[in-house]
């Protein structure tokens, strides 16, 4: 299996040396997209602090959810396919692909910091500091807020792009499948712009003049969406923001005091801190240059990390009590498409769709992935995430589940001579697809390239799941999670109201775009 580490590899970068120790690695780079695998991908320039023994840090893989695509490290499970098994069936939800800034960023953090800085007179006092010397002469990389905030970047479509030739190398059958041909092989994307121009941009990779189908935002929509946290009215989008500023309070009073030195005038606050560091993602993706990852040290950025962490931890991730129902109608959409033999309900092979980067967490709640507490059931899983000190030996990093284009994939596969420790030989999901036998079926989540395998059904090769095990997993985590009317508190007057995502159906009445 190729890997997506290649294909949407990172190149790296310049710098200087700073008043901090630390050095920077100096590696020239190509103007041009480099070709790997046959898939032409494109080129971002690595961040990477040098130390002694070895020890390198790559900046941009400890942003959370504002840094060019890389692989998930996961936990070291090969990412192809066991011996004897192959792909018979996936499905895919994705991030969009980079933007210049979603709004939020942009109004709470970015502009007041950059607006600040155009109006600073005494920018010379910047060059005291080899950290904070390219101030000076630093200018926005946004030039036209109303076209580009939340809008995809050039980069962003030619990393789309990319994934798409990725696809085409790892499921060539699946794409080419004789029921795919029955009907135009269709994508799903939500509407937000960023959503659809990142779906186009994949399929003008893929070159197969697929169809897209744009899935409604609307906050009446219930479970049927690709944005459930949009269409789930008990959804605060603010959760976590404490947690997260009282750690941003205490990791950024030292560097506030140290930035401060250099040029007192300026006034760095908390949120100047936190907006320069977003700057490192959010230029890397918009200008392939950046000098703000140059400022802070590996610690700073993984203080930074960590606030990211909190913030998503207690809106997306396991701090928010609903965000496994909110994940659920993805999953148990998933559950049916692969263990469905029934191609007038489902008749493709492969099922891709893009949506925010909320959508990715919360598909993790709702498999029990990346939870700090998976094997301590006893464990409040909140007494996890201190905001008083980081907990690095945390399961929960954002930085490895939602990069641009991250991804949650869930695959069928088709072993020979396999045998399962445990666990049923059959499956009926509960949402009408059709009953299946296992012989030799199994499934495996991949998450952003990487197997990350499911802590309570390891039973197959490769440490996959048998899909009669996954289909009683799933359904007892129905049985807590599944309720996603009455958790975000749809009242019936609500016509849509649901707790089931069924716009793969081929007979669905959503309409190609």
């Amino acid at each position: 299996m190729i890997s997506l580490l290649f294909a949407l590899a990172l190149v790296q970068s310049v710098r200087q040396a700073s008043a901090v120790p630390r050095s920077w690695v100096v590696e020239s780079t190509a103007n041009e997209p480099s070709v790997v695998g046959g898939v032409r991908i494109p080129h971002h320039k690595r961040q990477i602090i040098e130390g002694q023994g070895g020890y390198q840090f790559n900046v941009l893989e400890h942003l959370a959810g504002i840094a060019p695509y890389f692989d998930s490290p996961g936990v070291n499970l090969d990412p192809s396919p066991p011996d004897g098994c192959t792909v018979s069936k996936a499905t895919y939800i994705v991030r969009h692909s980079n933007i210049y800034a979603n709004d939020f960023d942009y109004e709470t953090y970015l502009q007041p910091f950059l607006s600040k800085l155009a109006n600073y007179t005494d920018k010379t006092a910047f060059t005291q500091s080899p950290d904070l010397a390219f101030l000076a002469n630093y200018t926005s990389p946004i030039t036209n807020e109303t076209e580009q905030i939340e809008k995809m970047t050039p980069s962003g479509g030619d990393a789309a792009a990319a994934f798409a030739g990725v696809i085409k190398q790892l499921y060539p059958n699946l794409i080419n499948s004789t029921d795919a041909q029955a009907g135009a092989f269709r994508l799903w994307a939500a509407s937000a712009s960023r959503d659809v121009d990142t779906a186009n941009a994949f399929i003008g990779g893929l070159g197969n003049n697929a169809t897209l189908v744009v899935v409604n935002e609307g906050e009446e929509d219930s479970a049927n969406s690709l944005t459930p946290h949009i269409s789930c009215p008990a959804f605060d989008a603010s959760m976590g923001s404490v947690q997260s500023g009282a750690w941003v309070d205490k990791y950024t009073a030292s560097l506030i005091a140290r930035f401060n030195q250099v040029a007192p005038g300026f006034n760095f606050t908390d949120t100047d801190i936190y907006g320069m560091q977003e700057l490192c993602g959010y230029d890397a993706v918009i200008r392939n240059s950046t000098e703000f990852c140059n400022a802070f040290t590996a610690e700073e950025w993984l203080d930074f990390e960590y606030a990211n962490d909190l913030m998503y931890f207690y809106s997306i991730g396991y701090g928010n009590p609903i965000a496994p129902q909110l994940g659920m109608p993805w999953v148990r959409s998933a559950l049916d498409i692969l263990s469905s033999n029934d191609t007038s309900t489902f008749n493709q092979s492969l099922y891709i769709s893009f949506t925010h980067r909320e959508e990715p967490p919360l598909i993790m709640t709702a498999l029990n992935l990346f939870n700090n507490s998976a094997y301590y059931p006893n464990l409040d899983v909140n007494t996890t995430m201190p905001t008083d000190r980081i907990n690095y030996a945390r399961e929960w990093k954002t930085s490895d589940i939602l990069p641009f284009l991250g991804h949650v994939g869930i695959e069928r596969l088709q072993c020979a001579n396999a045998t399962i420790d445990s666990g049923s030989n059959s499956t009926t999901s509960d949402d009408g697809a059709e009953s299946v036998w296992d012989n030799g079926a199994y499934v495996r989540v991949l998450v952003n390239g990487s197997p990350i395998p499911i802590p309570e059904c390891q039973d197959g090769p490769g440490d996959s799941c048998a899909l009669g095990s996954f289909a009683d997993y799933i359904q007892q985590r129905v049985a807590l999670y599944g309720d996603f009317v009455g958790a975000c508190g749809i009242n019936d007057t609500v016509a849509n109201r649901t707790d089931l995502l069924s716009i793969y159906n081929v007979n669905s009445n959503l309409t190609s775009a």
